[in-house]
């Protein structure tokens, strides 16, 4: 099944900014479980392009490690996908969006990615793989925004969500986060640049945590 999760409109001109949607993926253990994750993310970007763009053919672009582009670079998009779930993000604005479930992770590797305040904020939550995932993908989101991907040292990007996102960084002014929460299942972010979005959210069963001003 999928389904819209998420619209952003610009308030000035009400031309669609993003909109994310997503498919659940029936999980699996067979080898093939992350290529039939891929293919369904895929397939949900093709489907994403002809309804909010009209677009039935389109070449995708990637030059190496670089983030994947369409060609002419427009419309924007970017994919993800996890065990269970896979999005995509189309817009007029450049995105970057992951998608994680709960994640069990090792001491060593919070030290490595997470800032001494994010460790902290996720020792001190109930539910720590809920609490990892959401900051691992808000990384991840940024970074594939940027298209730099886990190339960027994600112990360099610093997390705090107390009360909503706020990200510390030179560049944080220039942004905005979102993530959709669905309790004990999969965690969305999604990074776009500043604007005055008017958003919607579509979708029983997630909550939407924003950036704060």
């Amino acid at each position: 099944m999928s389904a819209d999760l998420l619209t952003g409109y610009l308030k000035t001109t009400q031309e669609l900014a993003f909109r994310i949607y997503c498919t659940e993926v029936p999980e699996t253990e067979c080898r093939q479980a992350h290529h039939i994750q891929h293919l369904a993310a895929w397939d949900l970007l093709g489907a994403a392009l002809m309804r909010d763009f009209g677009l039935r053919h389109t070449v995708i672009l990637r030059k190496g490690v670089e983030k994947p582009t369409i060609l002419r670079d427009f419309p924007h998009f970017n994919v993800s996908h996890c065990k269970g779930l896979a999005v995509c993000v189309v817009g007029c604005v450049p995105v970057g969006i992951d998608a994680e479930p709960p994640r069990a992770v090792r001491e060593s590797m919070i030290a490595r990615i997470c800032t001494v305040g994010e460790a902290a904020w996720i020792d001190g939550q109930d539910d720590k793989m809920y609490a990892f995932s959401r900051i691992w993908t808000l990384k991840e989101a940024y970074t594939k925004f940027t298209g730099e991907g886990i190339r960027h040292p994600f112990g360099d990007l610093d997390f705090s969500l107390e009360g909503g996102i706020r990200f510390q960084h030179p560049e944080a002014e220039k942004l905005v986060f979102f993530q959709l929460l669905r309790e004990n299942s999969h965690v969305i972010s999604l990074c776009v640049p500043a604007h005055d979005y008017d958003i919607q959210i579509h979708a029983d069963g997630w909550q939407l945590c924003c950036q704060k001003p």
